[in-house]
């Protein structure tokens, strides 16, 4: 299992670390490494950070255009 520093924050803790599971397929689910909060499957864990990161990248692609 592999623990990873990846926001978001927990919501129970505020702690950035995960367990991501073994098979990243879409059965298993993420964890807060320290309380134990269960954060989804990864797949759509996955999506929620590849949404963050086109809205990332589009402001600033849109402040490089200013």
């Amino acid at each position: 299992m592999t623990t990873q520093p990846t926001g978001p924050e927990c919501p129970e803790c505020g702690s950035r670390y995960k367990r991501l599971p073994p098979g990243r397929q879409g059965q298993y689910h993420v964890y807060c490494d320290n309380c134990e909060y269960d954060f989804g499957r990864y797949d759509h864990f996955v999506a929620q950070f590849r949404h963050m990161l086109d809205d990332l990248e589009a402001h600033l692609k849109h402040k490089d255009d200013a």
